[in-house]
């Protein structure tokens, strides 16, 4: 393919810093670990469930300048940016899923996993890839 690159791509994923997935059995609100907002970056997600049921899950980003006190826990530090939408609502199945997302420039970054009403006890966020390029 032809072309310019803008920059080097980097990716990591978030859950292999905890214990590899997020269990999110239920009608439950989990947190992913904390990372860094990178500045002039590209952000890229690829993400899947796995269910031995009914998957009903929402997916949000929170940010903030500070860290959380606790890991995995809610902080007043970290919230949705005012504005913000679902990085994935209303998702339904286990299917590999790849999206995009532009945040509000804060130092930190993090998942705010939310199950809902019929999400089965069985349900686990299984993959979470973090990808981004660096825009030079």
């Amino acid at each position: 393919m032809a072309g310019k690159t803008n920059g080097q791509v980097i990716n990591f994923d978030l859950l292999a810093s905890g214990a590899g997935e997020l269990a999110i059995a239920g009608v439950t609100t989990l947190y992913s670990e904390t990372f860094i907002c990178l500045k002039d970056v590209t952000f890229g997600f690829e993400y899947k469930f796995r269910s031995g049921g009914v998957v009903a899950v929402d997916i949000f980003v929170e940010q903030g300048n500070t860290p959380p006190a606790t890991e995995g826990a809610a902080s007043a530090n970290m919230v949705v940016p005012d504005s913000a939408s679902a990085l994935a609502a209303d998702v339904a199945d286990t299917n590999l899923h790849v999206t995009a997302y532009a945040p509000i420039v804060t130092n930190f970054f993090r998942l705010k996993v939310v199950g809902k009403g019929l999400n089965a006890a069985t349900t686990v966020l299984e993959k979470f890839i973090v990808n981004t390029v660096v825009n030079a």
